[in-house]
């Protein structure tokens, strides 16, 4: 049945419908003009913008494409164009300056499809993956993609040294303005922000200025014995002897540093009764593949042990990114999934995020920040605390947002965060499963564009997360690509 076009006289619903050709359309109908509805009258006066006030003025219908280079992702649901989208591509034609990403979304939004097929489809084109992980989903992706994956876990045999630095970030080099750097300083700055963030865990607080530096010559204490090779026992002795030269440079006494490192000792004491004694102290006993295309840290057998899957995860973050600090090591993703793990205990693991956020680029790193909502991030310390003022911060670290659904109750705390129009809030609020708000910092202003992740049928099957709701039984082999 052919519908008339407006204005055809259709006299009624029950009579034969005449055919009309769409493209030429008729006069208007004898006595639709004394009606009032004679459309051929009805005007408007013409206005002449450029396409950079029209795309303002009408979000997502008029945009101007980000790129045609880097990984294509998917549809641009504004303009049907494809969207493509790569960090690197886009730092090094200086449309952008911070690399970072958060991709956020409900369960079941498609958030991990739409970071596996920025990144993992990012390997051909000669980037890397790195990722840490609650579950085991990188690490099967690292087995499919034929990189490497460790898992961490009681009874595994692996165990990570998270005070490891890596050979090449000791070696002397100069910054940007020919400033020689120390890369002695630079891992015990590394070191020290770890062992902060894993005793601030165990004491649910921030440290005081009198232990934070008990901590430090603790530090200090057990590179020199060791011969710079520090274990996280090593730690725990230095807290409990502190040594009388170290404590009398900077004019304390031993016992004043005992008092001091009271409650830091305890903290590590308590530390090394978990399963971290096991997992984290001594030697690795592995190395970190610079040369695969992807290498992921699977914690999943921790998964259900809330209490000790923050320290475990914080302690393969920091072994991963020693890794990754070595200059000239190639441009990687470096995916944290399920990061609310870490950050519901922000005190500590979100001043590591942050540094290892403001090194990217030194790095060569876009460091991938993986979580359910902002509420993760925002949910903790009070209303205008230094934790507070942190996780804000951190989401500002991210140069790049992709926001998948959200419920209603999470939205104004969403679009708070992140400074959402109202148009955005819309497309969040009623995006369909893969479908993302991917919103930008770039250096002509923010953009923001409403895409849709297409996926081939392969990488459904590869990528599949639910597979347990849909096994019927049958033991199929793992997919390789």
């Amino acid at each position: 049945m052919t519908i008339p076009p407006p204005g055809r006289n259709r006299r009624n619903h029950l009579g034969p419908i005449e055919s009309t050709n769409w493209t030429q359309p008729g006069a208007p109908a004898a006595g639709f003009a004394r009606q009032g509805r004679d459309r051929s009258r009805f005007t408007l006066p013409s206005l002449r913008v450029s396409t950079a006030t029209a795309s303002v003025a009408y979000p997502f219908l008029a945009q101007a494409p980000l790129t045609h280079k880097g990984t294509f992702l998917g549809t641009n649901l504004g303009t049907g164009a494809p969207f493509t989208f790569s960090p690197f591509e886009l730092y090094r034609d200086g449309l952008i300056t911070n690399p970072n990403i958060l991709i956020a979304g409900e369960i079941g939004s498609g958030k991990t499809n739409t970071t596996c097929a920025l990144t993992l489809r990012s390997i051909p084109l000669g980037f890397k993956v790195a990722a840490v992980d609650a579950k085991s989903d990188w690490a099967r992706f690292a087995r499919s993609y034929g990189g490497a994956a460790i898992s961490i876990g009681p009874g595994r045999g692996n165990r990570l040294n998270p005070l490891d630095v890596s050979d090449a970030l000791l070696r002397a080099r100069v910054d940007a303005e020919g400033n020689r750097i120390d890369p002695q300083i630079l891992a015990k700055a590394s070191q020290l922000r770890l062992l902060e963030g894993l005793i601030e865990i165990r004491l649910e607080r921030s440290l005081r200025v009198d232990e934070k530096t008990a901590v430090a010559l603790a530090l200090e204490q057990a590179l020199h014995a060791s011969g710079g090779k520090p274990i996280l026992s090593d730690i725990a002795t230095a807290l409990r002897d502190p040594d009388p030269h170290l404590s009398k440079a900077i004019a304390r006494t031993p016992t004043e540093m005992l008092d001091a490192g009271n409650a830091a000792r305890w903290a590590f004491d308590g530390l090394l009764s978990t399963v971290a004694r096991d997992l984290f102290d001594g030697p690795s006993t592995t190395r970190f593949d610079s040369t695969a295309p992807i290498v992921a840290i699977d914690l999943s057998d921790l998964y259900n042990d809330h209490s000790n899957l923050s320290i475990a995860f914080t302690c393969a973050s920091a072994w991963m990114e020693a890794a990754l600090a070595t200059p000239g090591n190639g441009q990687r993703f470096a995916v944290y999934d399920e990061a609310w793990r870490v950050l519901a205990h922000a005190h500590g693991a979100i001043d590591r995020l942050q540094q290892q956020f403001r090194l990217a680029r030194a790095w060569g790193l876009s460091n991938v920040l993986v979580l359910h909502n902002l509420r993760d991030t925002l949910n903790v310390g009070d209303a205008g605390s230094a934790e507070r003022n942190k996780a804000e911060s951190l989401l500002a670290l991210a140069g790049t947002k992709v926001i998948g659904y959200q419920p209603a109750k999470e939205l104004p705390g969403t679009a708070a965060a992140l400074d959402l129009t109202q148009a955005e809030v819309d497309v969040v609020g009623n995006a369909s499963r893969g479908e993302f708000l991917v919103k930008l910092q770039t250096t002509a202003g923010v953009r923001s564009y409403r895409i849709r992740v297409d996926l081939h049928p392969h990488e459904l099957q590869w990528w599949d997360t639910t597979a347990g709701m849909h096994n019927t039984g049958s033991h199929d082999s793992e997919p390789r690509p």
